[in-house]
């Protein structure tokens, strides 16, 4: 006969001097598990933020260890299944029933709200851990023979066990590290590449940085007009045309305009004629051609306006999931918004170094290289040659201190500008490598064609 019995709220039944329970929050498991059923997405990354110990009521850790062994059977996970499952069991009434998990999958505000509340889950599991093992080290004090070494050994134990799940994950053993860089050297070596991570495509470059690689974050800044956007294009497409995965967010331009902007790149057609259809009957089979080739290429665009760092991190982390080659795009910083509950009083320098730490961590997080970029101060403009240094950054000098990359694109705006002997030829862009954390300092040429918006890399050899 199956147990009909209700689970308990507080199954420990422990009272902790005017607490109550011990520390647990039914509504965040009710929320946690939520997300689970209605998206398989935050499903899979919610198996990677919280285990069974996270779930302090019986019937919600029974829904969960139902739904992932659903989910490790290759089976939907969805209220009717899980009802099954837990029918089959012996369970279903004892967890609720099915209009449990109807209420369940009914929650519309679990999908934005999850994140936060596993957290919660997992402190609460920190607490109740500390809350047993202090209980455990009292007895064992009280009880201690008159050598006390082995109690204290014990009690170390116990509390590095509580603190073991948050700690381990945040570092590696040198054997571990070792063991890794040996082989990607290995792989390095086969390849007989130079470069360990994404290519920019542009070999000035890439001998010198060496491969963009994951935990990165590169900024490439420009005052207005020289090219930022145009070259995060072209690096987009040469990124996936290497086997990238390309994510990018474009906070200034829409989809439209970016696709427009490929197409002219790729076609070698003005930009101008493809914006106003102006297409002569010979340039289609070039349009579709390229076309095509783009179409194969896997760059995901998401032009959001007013969107902040956090929520470009979880549209990549879903964006890149399961892709082993990934980078993200960001155009440009300045226009990332202002997150929630940021104190509005605060200037705006040090809200771009709140942004610009954000994108550092998610690059850590996801473990892809972030290029972020970003304007330049008006102050370029008045000085004298008007060369761009790491001090012109836009608003915050903490955009120079997080960035492992720094590259500031240097051109002359008129004919003029371009005969002074302390700027760039007329026609050239010079890339400026102003910070490499993992590489030398240096300039490469290139030229760019506006009609096309497309960046050439210049071969003095050849133009001699």
């Amino acid at each position: 006969m199956p147990d009909d019995t209700p689970y308990e709220i507080n199954p420990t039944r422990a009272t902790l001097a005017q607490r109550g329970s011990m520390p647990q929050d039914q509504k965040a498991e009710q929320s946690v598990l939520s997300a689970m059923l209605r998206s398989p997405e935050a499903f899979q990354e919610c198996l990677l933020e919280v285990n069974q110990d996270d779930f302090y009521l019986p019937s919600n850790r029974t829904v969960f260890n139902a739904m992932r062994r659903l989910f490790d059977n290759n089976l939907p996970v969805d209220p009717v299944s899980l009802a099954d499952t837990l029918n089959s069991e012996g369970e279903l009434e004892r967890v609720g029933g099915l209009t449990y998990l109807l209420d369940l999958a009914n929650d519309p505000f679990a999908l934005a709200s999850w994140p936060h509340h596993a957290q919660i889950l997992r402190r609460n599991t920190t607490l109740r851990q500390m809350i047993a093992a202090s209980a455990q080290i009292s007895a064992l004090a009280f009880d201690a023979p008159e050598d006390t070494k082995e109690v204290v050994d014990q009690a170390e134990r116990m509390l590095l066990s509580v603190t073991d799940r948050s700690v381990r994950s945040s570092y590696s053993t040198l054997e571990e590290i070792m063991e890794q860089l040996y082989n990607d050297l290995g792989e390095q070596a086969e390849s007989q590449s130079d470069t360990m991570g994404v290519e920019t495509g542009y070999p000035g470059l890439d001998s010198r940085l060496l491969g963009l690689r994951g935990g990165q974050m590169v900024v490439v800044g420009a005052r207005p007009g020289v090219g930022k956007t145009s070259f995060c294009l072209n690096f987009a497409v040469n990124a996936a045309e290497a086997g990238a995965t390309v994510a990018l967010f474009s906070l200034e331009m829409s989809k439209v305009e970016i696709a427009q902007r490929l197409l002219a790149a790729r076609s070698l057609i003005k930009l101008t004629d493809i914006r106003s259809a102006n297409i002569r009957d010979n340039q289609w089979p070039q349009i579709l051609e390229a076309t095509e080739d783009l179409r194969q290429l896997d760059i995901l665009v998401d032009d959001t306006p007013g969107t902040t760092v956090t929520e470009i991190r979880a549209k990549a982390r879903r964006m890149l999931h399961g892709k082993p080659n990934g980078v993200v795009i960001i155009d440009y910083l300045q226009l990332l918004s202002t997150p929630p509950g940021a104190n509005r009083n605060d200037n705006r320098a040090t809200i771009v170094g709140e942004m610009s730490r954000g994108i550092k961590i998610m690059a850590k997080d996801l473990d892809v290289p972030v290029v972020a970029l970003s304007q330049l101060n008006r102050e370029v403009e008045g000085r004298t040659g008007k060369r761009p240094q790491l001090s012109d950054l836009r608003e915050s000098g903490s955009i120079e201190q997080d960035a492992d990359i720094v590259i500031l694109l240097d051109r002359s705006m008129t004919p003029e500008e371009a005969e002074r002997q302390d700027r760039p030829d007329e026609g050239v862009t010079q890339f400026i490598i102003a910070k490499n954390r993992s590489g030398p300092l240096a300039s490469v040429d290139m030229r760019f064609d506006g009609e096309t918006i497309k960046f050439y890399e210049i071969d003095r050899f050849h133009e001699m």
